[in-house]
């Protein structure tokens, strides 16, 4: 199959902006793309989406059949289907088995929570001398462990390709796209419209941009910066909540450091976004769990967040040198037009990886 006769679906669920960013990389192309999204969120700011769906505020016989009347919809019209997040067109990943009869290319882009072994992230981080700790409401039981396995298996058995990040397949037996840095196929964004600014402000301004304040560890954060205040540090935290994903950017190219959250094991779209915009950025960073060495991002957590900010307001040097990497590092993994010719050169390719 040639990348002009693509029809390619993208959803139904979206997280962040990922399926948005990268149906603008398509429709530059040329492609047919039709993306849509389960709930709307200030990340998406501009990105164009065909379609909002909300079954899950219909009652069950009305959700089930407007479900399967889209799923119908959707099998008709495109030949090329990206899901993301472990979820697909109809309840528990039914419609892959007839996706697969109807010989439709199909992705499955694991981002997180999906498929993540959160007991396995914590044994690998003791192993490393990482102590950083699990927070309760990660814990899960045995059952939903149960219910987590067999949705995976499912995929794996169905869908032509498995994109992942090493640091959350702990539970993946097939092979998947994502095992290195390089080979990899990474959170896309629009770099171009991402302002790049590296030069250091004399009161330099720290960024934090919680989506879930618990879950990125805010309160650590906030904690940590009002210790430093009290210290007598010169500085400008600004706290970006209820913002649009625009005004966010924008305010990240005029900062200096960026902190991410404090419990991942990686760079998360804020970290990969403010790379671009030229901060340095304080967030996940372990190379044992994430397969990626050369991501310039200081590893932040609970135990060191006060000690990492003092660091980089003691040293306006090293905030310009993370800088620089970091846009350099977001230019070479993370353009969103790069990642859509990979992703392309997955759907033309047959299994044997020769041309269709």
């Amino acid at each position: 199959m040639q990348s002009k006769e693509l029809k390619i679906f993208i959803g139904p669920t979206e997280i962040g902006k990922i399926g948005g960013t990268l149906a603008c990389a398509f429709r530059e192309k040329g492609i047919k793309v039709t993306v849509v999204r389960n709930n709307p969120n200030p990340f998406q700011d501009g990105m164009m989406y065909d379609q909002t769906i909300q079954f899950d505020s219909l009652k069950t016989l009305k959700r089930r059949f407007m479900r399967l009347q889209f799923f119908i919809k959707i099998l008709c019209q495109h030949n090329a289907l990206i899901f993301l997040f472990g979820q697909t067109l109809l309840p528990n990943n039914l419609d892959l088995p007839f996706l697969k009869l109807f010989r439709k290319k199909t992705i499955m882009w694991f981002l997180g929570s999906d498929i993540i072994s959160y007991e396995d992230v914590e044994k690998t981080k003791k192993k490393v001398g990482v102590k950083s700790f699990q927070r309760e409401s990660k814990k899960e039981s045995p059952e939903v462990m149960r219910r987590k396995i067999q949705m995976i298996r499912k995929i794996e058995k169905y869908v032509d390709h498995i994109i992942a990040d090493p640091s959350i397949a702990h539970l993946l037996k097939r092979n998947y796209i994502g095992l290195d840095a390089e080979s990899g196929i990474h959170i896309p964004i629009d770099i171009i419209n991402i302002r790049y600014s590296n030069v250091p402000n004399p009161n330099p301004i720290i960024i934090h941009a919680p989506s879930n304040e618990e879950g990125k560890g805010t309160a650590y954060i906030i904690e940590a910066v009002k210790r430093l205040e009290k210290e007598g540090y010169s500085f400008d935290f600004r706290l970006c909540k209820d913002m649009s994903n625009t005004q966010v950017r924008e305010i990240l190219s005029e900062g200096d450091i960026a902190v991410d959250q404090l419990f991942s094991v990686g760079g998360g779209l804020f970290a990969v976004e403010a790379m671009a915009a030229g901060c340095a950025v304080l967030g996940g960073n372990i190379p044992e769990l994430s397969g990626i060495s050369n991501l310039p991002i200081i590893h932040t957590d609970t135990t060191n967040v006060y000690h990492n900010l003092k660091l980089l307001i003691e040293k306006p040097d090293l905030r310009q040198e993370l800088g620089r990497k970091g846009r350099i590092y977001a230019e070479r993994y993370h353009n969103h037009r790069k990642i859509a010719e990979d992703i392309l050169r997955l759907l033309t390719e047959d299994k044997l990886g020769n041309k269709s």
